[in-house]
């Protein structure tokens, strides 16, 4: 059975979205969504945004909604692979989206060259997944793929500290949720020879 939840604001304002029945997945809820994207403001207007772990496609579909010019989508469940694009039909955004199958990890550098640079990074590993810590190294440390001053927004769960060398601008909270948002300073790349 499928779970319903619905596109927050902008043009596909409460549209609804499908979430897949039977996987292990933890849709970022409407709640955060809103209190995310309030934080994001202008900087979301024409940005090149990616959902990594993308599950139902929730957060890259609400980004597109509120202004964002393009978003890529990356998840490895061919279920939610299959939601995120009715989801994208539904909300009349297919053809500003890009739909990638494959791990985010092994993925992301030929992801990185072909779409970026990014503006805006979504990231929402699984819970107690060794792909966190490897994945915020990669994109806030060594600012894989991203524009300069580019944010990074990490979902995880408040138990897993998210281990860089950086203190997020921002956390926010929800349960046993955290949320926490990094700017990608271009001189922290090179000081950390990534350029």
């Amino acid at each position: 059975m499928k779970r319903k939840m619905r596109v927050i604001a902008g043009r596909a304002r409460s549209l609804s979205l499908v979430v897949p029945g039977g996987v292990a997945i933890r849709p970022t809820t409407d709640a955060m969504r809103e209190s995310l994207f309030a934080s994001l403001g202008s900087a979301l207007e024409g940005a090149n945004f990616a959902d990594l772990y993308a599950g139902s496609g929730a957060v890259g579909i609400e980004a597109l909604s509120r202004g964002a010019r393009q978003a890529v989508f990356v998840e490895n469940n061919p279920r939610c692979l299959e939601d995120i694009k009715v989801n994208l039909e539904n909300t009349n955004l297919a053809r500003q989206a890009v739909v990638v199958s494959g791990q985010v990890l092994k993925r992301w550098l030929h992801i990185a060259a072909q779409h970026g640079p990014f503006d805006i990074v979504f990231v929402d590993p699984p819970y107690r997944s060794a792909d966190l810590s490897t994945i915020g190294r990669r994109l806030i440390v060594q600012g894989q793929g991203m524009a300069d001053q580019g944010l990074v927004i990490v979902q995880h769960d408040r138990s897993e500290p998210l281990v860089t060398s950086c203190s997020p601008e921002q956390t926010k909270l929800f349960g046993q949720t955290q949320i926490d948002l990094f700017t990608v300073d271009s001189d922290t790349q090179k000081e950390n020879g990534s350029e």
